[in-house]
């Protein structure tokens, strides 16, 4: 490979360097934990030391520096992204990305001839940023209760999203009103809202008896304050995830049905199936976030599955239709 080429690999990392040190120092500014703010501030002083050694690697090929700088777009989302996500869930944005650096960097060192000294300083990034990884995953470990909060919270929509959308399409076929249909969904909604949020409840019920048992057989000689408001915490995780399941499917069942109210049956079709295909890719990538799985490919695979459940179901309502000559006016 031409030096060029290796330019334009030290060019890539030095804008994502400059990027996660402006993030990084913005977040410093907006975090209130103690300990985490302090290792944003460590953070934002590591990502800037990189991003000078890319930029004297850079200016020793003779290229101008003065012009490059942050990824605009990126740190505008990531802003964005902060703000909805709140602070669990950009912590494993933060995690990802850092692994992604890691495996950047690596491909680097394997694609090119280096001298040692510049391999060592190269292998000394990747040092930095698993430690950086390292700061990440403890701090989910902590927040890992309203990491698995969102977590249901998307799950939930998920679900309304795509049991209500594939009544809707299927009930599109053999029923030509679209207020009918949009009635349809929203009796559909309601008794899907009530099953799932009875499944959460009875489902995080028995973990949290079963947690609450073998907390009481631990501590049967003594419980401490400690002890009582880990009883009290547990016994309140089956009504907090109902309610957390119900809000979300209902937000879910929403989407599919809102254009069944304002349009003609297949325009409502179209945007329904659009929305959802949206809904239903950003709500699983965020998932994928928490999850620290690929996030492009979980949202788009959750996004296809929806339209694979609404086929089907239109297909069904169209055999009805055609067979059996089955249609609603």
């Amino acid at each position: 490979m031409v030096a060029d080429s290796n330019s334009k690999y030290q060019v890539k990392f030095l804008r994502d360097e400059l990027t996660d040190m402006i993030f990084y120092t913005y977040l410093f500014r907006k975090t209130e934990d103690p300990e985490l703010k302090e290792n944003f501030r460590k953070l934002a002083t590591t990502e800037s030391e990189h991003a000078n050694f890319w930029g004297q690697a850079l200016k020793s090929s003779n290229v101008n520096v003065n012009k490059i700088t942050y990824r605009k777009f990126k740190y505008f989302f990531m802003k964005m992204f902060r703000n909805i996500l709140g602070k669990s869930l950009i912590i494993n944005l933060l995690e990802h990305g850092e692994y992604q650096s890691i495996k950047k960097y690596k491909a680097y060192l394997d694609s090119y001839k280096l001298d040692d000294d510049y391999k060592k300083k190269v292998n000394d990034l990747i040092i930095a940023e698993m430690e950086h990884e390292e700061i990440f995953a403890n701090k989910i470990s902590m927040s890992a209760k309203n990491i698995q909060k969102s977590r249901d919270f998307l799950y939930g929509m998920s679900d309304g999203l795509v049991e209500v959308l594939a009544t809707l399409v299927g009930l599109s076929a053999i029923i030509t009103s679209h207020i009918d249909i949009a009635l349809s969904g929203v009796v559909v909604g309601i008794s899907g809202t009530f099953s799932m949020t009875l499944g959460a409840y009875l489902a995080q019920k028995s973990e949290s008896e079963y947690k609450i048992a073998m907390l009481n057989r631990k501590n049967i000689f003594s419980k401490s304050k400690g002890v009582e408001n880990m009883i009290q915490q547990y016994s309140s995780e089956a009504t907090n995830s109902a309610l957390n399941t119900a809000i979300s499917y209902v937000l879910g069942a929403v989407i599919p049905i809102l254009p069944f109210i304002f349009f003609y049956k297949y325009t409502a079709v179209i945007l329904s199936v659009t929305l959802v295909f949206i809904a239903q890719g950003i709500s699983n990538s965020i998932v994928a976030l928490s999850l620290n799985t690929p996030i492009l490919k979980s949202g788009l695979r959750s996004a296809l599955l929806a339209l694979g459940a609404a086929a089907v179901t239109f297909t069904v309502g169209e055999i009805f239709h055609l067979i059996f000559h089955i249609s609603l006016f």
